[in-house]
């Protein structure tokens, strides 16, 4: 099977949750799959320059963004970003491209799904990773989208996108974690006489990175907040002055994706107090590094996350029981052990190799393709099987 997945930043290695998941998805499936991936140019990652798949370039819009137009058109600068690489690609062959060699093309972006279900021939499939905000872009992708396909990363992404749109979501696709590459041995690149904890995410009040800071500051003895992501650093620095804990803050900027198991291997305990996620595949991949995760109380997440099992949920927005679950952890080798274990074998249910077959399998019944899957399509990691 030809299979195509089209997003502007999953070809390089700076790349958030949208483009890991692309290219771990599009390397997965290239073992058993041609498989291509359209991006623009920039530095490969580690992942896609060591698979199978196909990259099928176009220049790099991102510094191309006029600011001037911030407020005359209801684009961001992502936004145009993909219009931009879009229009490149239909004036310069890569539409038929896609018309002449695929089976099916992966979307992930309401623009890319928009503007391509109208452009190709061949079918779209377009996978939904979020829906918290029901705005003009998903009323114009709703409107005006010519995918039939459907798909969505978790049980509580479909319920909202079926409540939000009356349509029906063909199909759980849940994102994964890469095993071999996100395991205990990796070898430390922080380090510390003091424990550690660590954060790997945006640097937004989303992420829950300001209740986490007033939980550090609410913690006795001493410890170390390591903070990888990206953002407003400077902010995160005031707040952590203001907190009087500026002394136990350590910010690393945006990491490469390939490189974080190291900041795992260096740490005692992960955690990201969300206040709304799809998934949070930043928390499987510490469980794999076999980290105990201290992360939010949200149905998405008790997908994978048992409390007191193989992690601790702490109340959506409450700094003083995400420090009292941090304490538990950090006063207790026992305890981080055990539930660093646990986390770590309930972490391959969500392997790349398991979720890509999965995708497959949909293809091939979805598009009534004769040929099958050998494996068949396997069931998916329960809660109360995780």
């Amino acid at each position: 099977m030809n299979i195509g997945f089209y997003h502007d930043a999953a070809g390089t290695r700076h790349a958030g949750g949208i483009a890991v998941y692309t290219q771990q998805m599009a390397a997965a499936l290239s073992r058993s799959n041609d498989v291509y991936l359209y991006t623009q140019r920039g530095e490969p990652a580690p992942i896609v320059r060591e698979s199978d798949v196909t990259v099928i370039e176009t220049p790099s819009f991102d510094s191309d963004w006029p600011v001037s137009l911030e407020e005359a058109l209801p684009l961001g600068s992502q936004d145009w970003t993909k219009a931009r690489m879009t229009l490149w690609a239909e004036r310069n062959g890569v539409i038929d491209h896609i018309d002449d060699t695929l089976d099916v093309l992966f979307t992930a972006h309401y623009l890319d799904d928009l503007l391509l279900s109208n452009l190709v021939d061949v079918p779209t499939v377009y996978t939904y990773h979020r829906l918290s905000d029901i705005g003009v872009g998903a009323k114009l992708q709703h409107a005006f989208s010519a995918t039939e396909l459907i798909l969505a990363n978790s049980p509580e992404t479909a319920d909202r996108v079926e409540s939000a749109f009356d349509v029906a979501v063909e199909e759980i696709v849940y994102p994964g974690v890469d095993t071999d590459r996100f395991r205990p041995d990796a070898k430390p690149v922080i380090s510390s006489s003091d424990p550690i904890i660590l954060f790997v995410g945006r640097l937004v009040e989303s992420k829950g990175i300001d209740e986490l800071l007033e939980a550090v500051a609410r913690l006795e003895g001493d410890q170390e907040l390591h903070v990888v992501g990206r953002g407003d650093q400077e902010r995160i620095r005031r707040r952590a002055r203001d907190l009087g804990i500026a002394e136990s803050v350590v910010l690393h900027g945006e990491v490469p994706h390939p490189e974080l198991p190291g900041y795992h291997a260096g740490a005692d305990v992960f955690c990201l107090p969300s206040h709304d996620e799809s998934f949070a595949m930043a928390n499987v991949e510490a469980m794999a590094c076999g980290l105990p995760v201290v992360t939010a109380d949200l149905e998405a997440i008790r997908t994978y996350l048992a409390n007191g099992d193989n992690g601790l949920l702490a109340r959506v927005g409450d700094s003083q029981d995400l420090a009292d679950k941090l304490r538990l952890v950090l006063e207790s080798s026992t305890l981080r052990a055990r539930l660093g274990e646990q986390a770590r074998a309930d972490a391959q249910a969500f392997g790349w190799r398991t979720q890509a077959r999965r995708l497959e399998a949909f293809c091939y019944d979805a598009l009534d393709i004769e040929e099958s899957v050998e494996e068949g399509r396997p069931d998916q990691p329960h809660p109360s099987t995780v």
